[in-house]
């Protein structure tokens, strides 16, 4: 699912989801979901994220801004959040222009315990601007049932500030282990790690937070202040059942200037 242009800058030393092609996305047919996308990314160790329901306090509120991401028009599957009450952002490389948000709708609640039926889906098919140096695309999304997502949902907050070498961080995303459950739901999980170098690249800091293809998209949110500190996009090393060395993302204060572009 990487356009070229997005190969080129990120696929150094990452791992390859491409080797199984993801199925139509049709995520209202039971049975039928998409369990991976064409990103590259990794479960680093063994796997550790929890279901995002069993989380509490702020960690649970932050939670409830991130959802699936369907994208039909490329038959595939990303994350997303609510950066305002009408705009989710996700990687370039998940939507990366007008013609690939067509028909892309969120849903909020694609969590566990929650039915299909239940699920509740936004339009979100409208490209505000993408950023393929950056690896990142804002989307506005339409009301449903009279409301906007992020009145529903609330809005995640983009730190000032990048994140330390050490620091706590969690990443919430849609997935599932589907290489050792190939049955799986991909619902919202939030997987703990450490940055492991804040300096990773110009653009990215690197971290041991769990991902998987699936979750490109997802926000890195620091543990002490619940603030995004990244845009998960990328993994590193790995095999073929998706475990790798580390994940990254692009850092906040290149997060935050792409924003203001657009008046966020």
């Amino acid at each position: 699912m990487f356009p070229k242009s997005v190969r080129a800058l990120f696929l150094v030393g990452a791992l390859s989801a491409c080797g199984t092609e993801a199925p139509p996305d049709v995520p209202d047919a039971d049975g039928q979901e998409p369990l991976q996308s064409q990103e590259a990314d990794v479960i680093v160790g063994s796997v550790n994220w929890v279901s995002a329901t069993t989380l509490s306090g702020t960690q649970r509120t932050r939670s409830r801004a991130v959802g699936y991401l369907s994208i039909p028009a490329v038959g595939s599957r990303c994350t997303a959040w609510l950066v305002a009450r009408d705009v989710i952002i996700t990687n370039n490389h998940c939507i990366g222009s007008s013609s690939e948000a067509s028909g892309a709708r969120v849903s909020f609640n694609y969590e566990d315990g929650v039915s299909a039926s239940a699920r509740v889906w936004y339009n979100c098919g409208t490209l505000i601007r993408t950023w393929a140096s950056d690896d990142m695309t804002a989307l506005r999304c339409t009301a449903t049932s009279g409301r906007l997502p992020g009145d529903v949902y609330g809005v995640l907050t983009v730190a000032s500030t990048n994140a330390a070498t050490g620091a706590s961080v969690y990443v919430v995303h849609q997935n599932c282990d589907y290489y050792t459950s190939s049955g799986c739901t991909p619902t919202k999980k939030s997987s703990p790690g450490v940055v492991r170098n804040a300096n990773y690249s110009s653009t990215d800091l690197s971290y041991d937070a769990d991902t998987l293809g699936g979750s490109s998209g997802s926000p890195v949110l620091s543990s002490s202040s619940n603030q995004v500190v990244g845009l998960h996009h990328i993994g590193l090393g790995g095999n073929s059942q998706g475990r790798g060395t580390a994940n990254t993302g692009v850092k906040a204060t290149r997060v935050k200037a792409r924003l203001a572009e657009i008046g966020l």
